[in-house]
């Protein structure tokens, strides 16, 4: 497996991916909640992650998937401390396949927990660029800002306009990813569309439809 491929950690009821690999810097590894979740944040780490969302701010598509990782992987070691329970799951993604599972609902009353909900923002924001170029990376955008979406509304429209693209791409127009399971992605696309449906009015779905119909065409 290629050592780019960005770490994502399972966490609680959003599909996520655990990938076995570490970033270029050496020892710097995105599945290590000591690492991600320490004050201060050692040197190095913080210096690549400055590196690495400037990069991400710029367009790169790299970088928003390690940053990506990072913000995620962050909020699973924060809501694994909070909640006190976690329901860990393995995936994989890109070129590599991916599959997605659900578990248990996140932090209550996430906005009490201020690193939380920062890392819950990061995660929305790098997830979302990084779904650009990447299915999955829609998809999971569009469960994480579901599982808060009492904390996100401003995000809904969003969220469903990254899912339903995602389902057009790969549940629609059958394209496939590497060996990301194609069957167990677009359960998980269709079970998020639902649930996300019911949220917005018709002629609004229709629009954001139309969008994501859009992006799948246009995808390279």
């Amino acid at each position: 497996m290629k050592k780019s491929t960005p770490f994502l950690k399972a966490g609680l009821s959003l599909s996520i991916l655990l990938v076995c690999a570490v970033s270029h810097a050496a020892n710097i590894n995105l599945d290590d909640c000591s690492l991600l979740t320490a004050k201060p944040l050692r040197a190095d780490f913080q210096t690549w992650l400055n590196k690495n969302r400037k990069l991400a701010n710029e367009g790169n598509f790299e970088a928003a998937k390690m940053v990506a990782a990072e913000a995620n992987n962050r909020l699973a070691c924060l809501e694994e401390k909070i909640a006190e329970k976690s329901q860990w799951t393995m995936t994989m993604s890109g070129a590599d396949g991916a599959s997605e599972t659900t578990s248990n609902p996140g932090i209550t009353d996430i906005k009490k927990y201020p690193e939380a909900f920062s890392a819950l923002k990061d995660a929305v924001r790098y997830m979302h660029q990084a779904g650009t170029n990447d299915p999955a990376y829609r998809g999971m955008s569009a469960q994480l800002v579901l599982r808060y979406l009492a904390v996100l509304p401003e995000s809904l429209e969003t969220a469903y306009e990254d899912v339903s693209g995602a389902n057009q791409l790969e549940c629609v127009m059958k394209r496939t990813f590497g060996k990301r399971d194609q069957k167990f992605a677009c359960a998980s696309h269709r079970t998020t569309l639902a649930q996300l449906s019911v949220k917005l009015p018709a002629e609004r779905r229709a629009e954001l439809d139309a969008k994501g119909q859009q992006w799948a065409a246009n995808f390279k």
